[in-house]
């Protein structure tokens, strides 16, 4: 059993990291990444692991576990396979490449590239935005699309059912309506 020669500060450290890439992914509010530098190893798959991912122009990511003799950690596998070709996620991953912010918004895997030193403040901008929606029926979107990738489209349209009806009948669906109606912006709760 190769587990009872690894040291259990490590397997510590790597669960602490995952139990981070899960609380992301599973807080019903959206989380932003802002990404100035390299976003290099654990930085990489944190950056993944966001909702909404803005970089500077000058950004780089680089998953450079196996120039270590490592293999990836964070969630990298989980979220690269699941955004990009898989030639792609494996050329990353085993030769170690860095990757420019602007490949990444090309292949949709960034939301937003900026000039350097912007990134915090186009990702505070882009919370701006999404603080003007109902929390409840973010928190359905980001369930759903998390839920999608693994749920055939039958049960999803029944997930889909089950949220819509419970979003209308919250109080942020009568706001909303009645703002859409009387052309005005709606004031969540």
């Amino acid at each position: 059993d190769w587990s009872s020669d690894v040291c259990s500060s490590d397997l510590q450290r790597v669960e602490g990291l995952h139990s981070w890439i899960e609380a992301i992914r599973t807080c019903p509010k959206p989380v932003i990444a802002a990404v100035q530098g390299a976003a290099a190893g654990a930085g990489f798959s944190l950056a993944l692991a966001c909702d909404l991912i803005v970089a500077e122009r000058d950004a780089s990511f680089v998953a450079a576990y196996s120039k270590l003799a490592l293999s990836p950690d964070g969630g990298a596998t989980w979220h690269l396979g699941r955004a990009v070709p898989r030639q792609l996620a494996t050329q990353w991953l085993m030769l170690a490449e860095p990757v420019s912010a602007q490949r990444l918004l090309e292949l949709g895997v960034i939301n937003v590239v900026c000039d350097t030193g912007q990134a915090l403040g186009a990702a505070l901008d882009l919370a701006q935005r999404l603080n003007a929606c109902a929390s409840n029926a973010l928190a359905s979107i980001k369930e759903l699309l998390s839920d999608a990738q693994q749920t055939p489209l039958t049960e999803q349209l029944g997930h889909e059912r089950d949220h819509f009806v419970r979003n209308l009948h919250h109080a942020n669906a009568g706001e909303g309506i009645a703002a859409f109606m009387e052309k005005r912006a709606a004031n969540y709760r």
